[in-house]
C-alpha cells in the first residue's frame, strides 16, 4: 500500500511540474491541463479515502469516485491530441 501511495505522489507531482513548465514555455491554456487534472484526481480520491455510507441506499463514496474518473479521462485524451498535434507542427520531430 505504502509503495502504490509514493508511487502515485510522485506521479502526481511529476506531472503538475511538467504542466507548469509546458504552460511557461508555450502560454498555451491546454498546457496546464494536467496540473488541473491531477488535482481533479486527487480531489475525487478523497471520494475514496474518506468513506461514506450509502446516501439513499444507493450512491456511496466509491460510486461517486468512478463517475468523478469520467472527465478527467475524456480530458487527459483531449490533452495528448493537442501535445501531439503540437510536436507535430513544431520543430522538435523534425529531421
Amino acid at each position: 500500500m505504502a509503495a502504490n501511495v509514493v508511487a502515485g505522489v510522485v506521479s502526481n507531482v511529476l506531472w503538475s511540474w511538467f504542466s507548469i513548465i509546458k504552460y511557461q514555455r508555450s502560454k498555451k491554456p491546454w498546457a496546464a491541463w494536467p496540473g488541473l487534472i491531477v488535482a481533479w484526481i486527487v480531489l475525487a480520491m478523497s471520494l475514496e479515502l474518506l468513506d461514506f455510507p450509502p446516501l439513499g441506499g444507493m450512491i456511496d463514496a466509491h460510486s461517486l469516485w468512478h463517475l468523478g474518473t469520467v472527465v478527467p479521462t475524456i480530458w487527459w485524451y483531449s490533452f495528448l491530441i493537442k501535445d501531439a498535434e503540437q510536436d507535430i507542427s513544431g520543430d522538435r520531430l523534425k529531421a
